[in-house]
């Protein structure tokens, strides 16, 4: 079976695009002299000392998948503090930076922004982060967000749990076990799939899909961001993300969606198209990601 999205396919020619272009620090170089100077001065003292030691397990430099062609990069020592930056070459290209301090101080990484100038190119940054080993790997969470991440390594998606910060240490491997989350928030880790049902659907905008409510709410433990997956329809891959909860019921907004398709040896399609999907109240949704075929 092959993926046949027109979204995703150009998705994936914009993100071999971006890779040809991207130099060390992304697009930061298009943005105004007054704002990337200051950055990226502080980016090259803080990469040089990454480099030069490797004696402290949490300093270094950690990125964060956003989307298709997006993505964020953070690199921090003790000593230098901290520079991060978020590129795309979607609509672009464009970037935001954000640099400041950095302190450790009794288990949480606490980052404070010196940037003096505001306006379109500032990337808005977490100031409180969470260590969490997870097997061989290292990730700093939002601590505000550690429950959400919880619920994305439960999930078993890789999108949904990338979009924190890992250290880029060069091994690309899938981390193993669980993450060592802090006690409030383990038992996450080890719950069952919440499954819903699709009670109403919103509005239809002029483009893409319409908002729906989900029979799952606070009684169910979901969350705002938490994320569901379409199930019980052939060839339909429906991603959909929770915007607001209620005690029995949550809106959630649809994020992605792809269709498989059937191919002969000739590269033609088994049968004819599909025709226009369509949400409807009723249909089943879950906690757990599709595994990938």
């Amino acid at each position: 079976m092959t993926r046949n999205s027109a979204i995703l396919i150009v998705c994936l020619v914009l993100v071999a695009v971006c890779a040809a272009h991207v130099n060390a620090q992304g697009y930061v170089d298009i943005l105004p002299d007054e704002i990337k100077a200051p950055f990226s001065e502080r980016y090259t003292r803080i990469t040089s000392e990454i480099q030069r030691t490797t004696s402290d397990e949490w300093a270094g430099a950690y990125s964060r998948y956003v989307g298709e062609t997006w993505s964020d990069v953070l690199v921090w020592t003790p000593e230098l503090g901290f520079a991060a930056y978020r590129d795309t070459c979607s609509n672009g290209p464009r970037a935001w930076v954000n640099f400041g301090s950095a302190r450790f101080e009794n288990g949480l990484l606490f980052l404070t922004s010196e940037q003096t100038f505001t306006g379109e190119h500032v990337l808005a940054i977490k100031r409180e982060y969470t260590p969490v080993k997870w097997g061989h790997q290292r990730w700093l969470i939002p601590t505000d967000e550690l429950e959400l991440f919880a619920y994305a390594v439960n999930s078993g998606s890789s999108d949904d749990y990338y979009r924190f910060y890992s250290k880029s240490d060069g091994n690309a491997d899938k981390p193993k076990g669980q993450p060592e989350l802090p006690s409030q928030f383990k038992h996450i880790l080890n719950r069952k799939p919440v499954k819903a049902r699709i009670v109403q659907i919103g509005e239809k905008p002029e483009k893409w899909y319409p908002d729906v409510t989900i029979d799952a709410g606070k009684d169910k433990g979901v969350i705002v961001g938490m994320s569901f997956w379409l199930t019980g329809v052939k060839n339909t891959e429906l991603k959909i993300s929770v915007a607001s909860v209620s005690e029995k019921t949550a809106v959630a907004k649809v994020v992605a969606i792809s269709h498989r398709y059937d191919y002969d040896d000739e590269g033609n399609p088994k049968g004819p198209e599909p025709e226009e999907f369509r949400l409807t109240a009723g249909m089943r949704v879950s906690s757990l990601s599709p595994k990938d075929e």
